[in-house]
């Protein structure tokens, strides 16, 4: 519940705040108060994530970069300190206060990054959306993009809703590309896991072909099967698709949730 007015009551004064004062502007991120990215230090944790995704997908200068799940900018500041305007960034985010403030921090820092709000619904981010998940259709060109890129997004939906995101995905991602996504995969290893009781979570409910942490709030954390990437990815054009368990799973990782890389 606190949650919810957080995303709708407090949404609607922190989006006024940042439209019309400079209460929220900084050049590095928002403070605490409006982000909500996720855990641990803004800062850090964005430039952990951008040397993640270079060196498992080769980001370099030129690339163009779709941010799936954008949020307020973390991983476009690290991406900007790393390598300024010499990538093509675009991202979305299904937050409007979250965009607006990314948008406002572009107009001052970096005036080619795009950012776009999807008014997807969501009961917890936007309760008062109006599009479906399962067929947003992406705001990009077919192959207009060289990496997309999407953390702590697939951990809260559901397997029809991620198929579509990487059907849409694929779409927009040049011959040649490659795609960085991070989930809870529950292949035979993590299943494993799950049944000693190693794991951060124990997925025990089944919500609309997915195991979910909690069955009164399915989207807090959701565990999905390899197949949902391997499969989907592997028939809309990837070469490859590998998978790096996570540190969720109760042993060594390379970051906490499982990584996902596909080349086309």
């Amino acid at each position: 519940m606190l949650r919810r007015l957080k995303y709708t009551l407090v949404a609607d004064l922190c989006d006024a705040a940042i439209r019309y004062t400079p209460l929220f502007d900084a050049p590095d991120g928002p403070p605490d108060l409006i982000n909500f990215a996720g855990g641990g230090d803004y800062r850090q944790v964005g430039d952990n994530t951008v040397a993640l995704i270079e060196r498992e997908t080769g980001l370099m200068p030129g690339d163009r970069v779709l941010d799936i799940g954008c949020a307020i900018g973390r991983n476009a500041l690290a991406l900007h300190r790393r390598h300024g305007e010499a990538i093509a960034y675009a991202g979305f985010d299904i937050v409007p206060f979250g965009i607006r403030w990314c948008r406002r921090w572009a107009r001052r820092h970096a005036a080619s990054f795009r950012f776009d709000h999807a008014d997807i619904a969501n009961s917890f981010y936007n309760p008062r959306g109006t599009l479906s998940p399962a067929e947003y259709r992406f705001p990009y060109e077919d192959d207009s993009m060289d990496l997309s890129i999407s953390t702590s997004v697939y951990t809260h939906m559901m397997r029809r809703e991620v198929v579509h995101y990487l059907k849409e995905s694929a779409r927009v991602t040049a011959p040649g590309g490659r795609l960085y996504a991070t989930a809870f995969v529950l292949d035979a290893g993590a299943r494993d896991a799950l049944g000693q009781g190693r794991a951060a979570f124990r997925f025990e409910h089944v919500f609309e072909g997915s195991r979910v942490e909690e069955a009164g709030a399915p989207s807090v954390a959701v565990g999905l099967d390899p197949e949902v990437f391997t499969e989907t990815l592997g028939e809309a054009g990837a070469r490859s698709v590998e998978i790096r368990p996570g540190s969720w799973r109760g042993g060594a990782g390379t970051d906490f949730q499982d990584i996902v890389v596909a080349r086309f």
